[in-house]
């Protein structure tokens, strides 16, 4: 005869953990370590970076997990977090860091890949370009994986309601800056 352990759903855990539960965020860790190795992994990061990247996702996640409503969505926030951490850590050392290309499969996903890692070095130097306060909002708005306007304005030192017409004006000129160089959404499809 044979037993069947019942394991708590992935929103179960979530929400045991953000009450406390130490052994929930441990089943967590365990359950979602080896996709996000799997995402990092992407990045051809060297070991000790890797790990670093791990780490701090995890910190992240841990340092956040109230703001997880939905439990059943924690694979997509947590991948998010990992990514956008990978994003860092290559620009931070400036390394050029590509996907290995060819498990992309066909040339129209190469192509596509190539074309995202291109457009996102356009991007940086476009950010580059803008003036210093759209720059710095324009960081502070992409660094986490949800940034809320009372956060940036505070981390900013700016009132929360400049933040809006700030952001709007430096998404514009981006929009412009991009035109100008025949970046369209034609482009981008």
């Amino acid at each position: 005869m044979e037993t069947t352990i019942d394991r708590p759903d992935t929103g179960t855990l979530v929400t045991a953990a953000q009450e406390g539960d130490a052994a929930a965020w441990e089943q967590l860790v365990a359950e979602f370590t080896p996709m996000l190795k799997a995402r990092i992994r992407r990045f051809r990061l060297g070991h000790e970076d890797a790990q670093d990247v791990l780490q701090t996702t995890w910190l992240l996640a841990w340092q956040n997990l109230k703001s997880v409503a939905d439990g059943r969505r924690m694979a997509g926030w947590l991948a998010t977090i990992a990514f956008r951490e990978c994003l860092k850590l290559t620009k931070r050392t400036r390394e050029i860091c590509t996907p290995d290309l060819d498990t992309l499969g066909s040339t129209d996903d190469v192509d596509r890949e190539l074309a995202r890692i291109w457009l996102a070095g356009t991007l940086d130097e476009l950010v580059e370009g803008l003036p210093d306060a759209q720059k710095v909002l324009f960081r502070a708005l992409t660094e986490t994986s949800e940034p809320h306007y009372v956060d940036v304005a505070r981390r900013l030192g700016r009132p929360v309601g400049s933040i809006g017409p700030t952001r709007a004006r430096c998404f514009a000129k981006l929009r412009g800056m991009l035109q100008a160089r025949e970046i369209t959404r034609d482009f981008l499809d």
